[in-house]
């Protein structure tokens, strides 16, 4: 694995599409390489478990992600986004503090999914879990998935980099 660092905010010549939902209602501002999105959510005490509309936020954005990769010609990146993103806007929910960040996008072949969630505590992959345990394993998906990931210095920023397989004959869009 490779690491991300601070400055790798967005690549130069990546290309930004805004979207921002209010009321679970997305508005979009084109443009062809990013989709961008802010959302508030309701941060569960310890133990507590994500509330059903939180968790909506989750599958939200994992549509999100996939249209966004699929008008772009990444269709087989598909499955392996949507589960990185799932545990990224997870941890932000259970973790994080204020509204919550995301965004996709793409240079050459390269795909980045970033989120913010407000907190510096940095994520970390847990190598020692709980067979049994219902929670814990995100990290280590998202270090077995990403050909590259990392936090921001401050870290309120985690993102991380897959290497994109276009269709035969595509190019992103």
């Amino acid at each position: 694995m490779n690491s991300l660092t601070g400055s790798d905010a967005h690549p130069e010549g990546a290309t930004v599409m805004a979207v921002t939902l209010h009321r679970a209602v997305a508005a979009v501002r084109p443009s062809a390489g990013c989709h961008t999105v802010e959302f508030e959510c309701g941060h569960p005490a310890v133990g507590e478990s994500i509330s059903p509309q939180d968790a909506r936020r989750v599958s939200q954005m994992r549509r999100i992600g996939r249209a966004a990769l699929r008008r772009w010609g990444f269709h087989r990146t598909v499955d392996e986004a949507e589960l990185v993103i799932s545990e990224l806007i997870t941890n932000a929910i259970q973790n994080g503090c204020g509204s919550v960040g995301f965004s996709v996008s793409f240079e050459g072949a390269t795909v980045r999914i970033e989120v913010t969630d407000g907190s510096t505590s940095q994520p970390s992959v847990r190598r020692q879990h709980d067979l049994y345990a219902e929670s814990g394993r995100g990290m280590l998906l998202v270090d077995q998935i990403a050909s590259r990931w990392g936090t921001s210095a401050d870290g309120t920023r985690t993102r991380c980099e897959l290497q994109g397989v276009l269709g035969a004959g595509m190019e992103p869009s």
